[in-house]
């Protein structure tokens, strides 16, 4: 238990009559980084939420450091949730926010807080109201890294900024992660730009856990195929086929196993083309809707 910062089994959760997540099971460890991946509406908040202790699960058991997160003191100063959205009472400014943290967290660390809020000129004295949707963001990504909890999760962290205010924040995260070693989780829509630093993948979609697996696992087994209908369905029987499309502009379909040498070998000799696959590009195909065809059925007549 003490190698895990979370640790599910079967957990799910209900809002009314909707089904937000089904039969969750999985592991965080508790040294790393991991990235999740969902559409908007997939259920990656209520996950965080729940995990953080905010909010109930319907069923399934989940232990946070090994225990349960909800009403628990202890568990909830090991871990940190910060989203795009937090919400202030409107007059608080950001130096009484900072302090709050402070108190909440054993480990915040006020000297490295004020170093961050310097380096992107953010004023303290200034209301958390009335700052801008990319600052909100900013200060909430600096207010739980600063609190050096075994736990820190981030959702969506970077909406609102620009590219190069997403890259300094990319880059400070590594340069802590390297620094304070710990268990990141992070949610983005913009997980290129964090792919190349993360060590495991999530990839929620409908309320379902499709794929958790390590970075380098992903990159080794995730891959396409290309070329002719006949030679590329004779070539993809019998291997575990995640997605198949055919149009006029092209045939593919992406292949989740390991891709030997021979694979490779084979493929080309059959004069298809084969790629490997990032882990935002598996996510786009695993979430991908076909419902009504490709995109030739928007030209379709009724």
């Amino acid at each position: 238990m003490n190698n895990y910062a979370i640790v599910a089994e079967g957990l799910s959760k209900r809002f009314g009559k909707k089904q937000v997540l089904t039969d969750f099971s999985f592991t965080i460890d508790a040294v790393g980084i991991t990235g999740l991946l969902g559409r908007n509406g997939s259920g990656k908040t209520t996950l965080m939420k729940i995990c953080a202790g905010h909010i109930t699960k319907t069923s399934g058991e989940l232990k946070v450091w090994g225990a349960t997160p909800l009403n628990n003191l202890s568990a909830r100063s090991r871990l940190v949730y910060s989203s795009h959205d937090v919400s202030y009472s409107g007059g608080l400014t950001l130096g009484v926010i900072l302090a709050d943290y402070q108190l909440l967290f054993p480990d915040f660390d006020m000297l490295f807080a004020q170093k961050l809020l310097d380096y992107f000129t953010i004023n303290v004295n200034g209301k958390y109201s009335k700052a801008s949707q990319g600052v909100k963001s900013l200060f909430n990504f600096i207010c739980a890294l600063a609190a050096r909890t075994p736990l820190t999760m981030f959702d969506e962290p970077t909406l609102g900024m620009d590219t190069t205010v997403r890259k300094a924040v990319c880059e400070i995260l590594i340069r802590e992660y390297n620094e304070h070693p710990r268990a990141f989780v992070i949610s983005s829509h913009l997980m290129s730009e964090m792919e190349s630093f993360l060590d495991a993948v999530m990839i929620i979609d409908q309320g379902n856990l499709v794929l958790h697996e390590s970075v380098d696992t992903m990159r080794q087994k995730a891959y396409q195929l290309e070329g002719e209908a006949e030679v590329l369905n004779a070539f993809i029987a019998g291997r575990n086929v995640i997605y198949r499309t055919r149009s006029e502009l092209t045939n593919l379909a992406i292949i989740y196993e390991a891709a030997c040498d021979q694979t490779i070998i084979e493929a080309c000799a059959a004069g298809l083309l084969l790629k490997g696959l990032s882990p935002e590009s598996l996510y786009m195909y695993l979430s991908r809707e076909t419902k009504g065809g490709e995109l030739a059925c928007l030209w379709e007549t009724p």
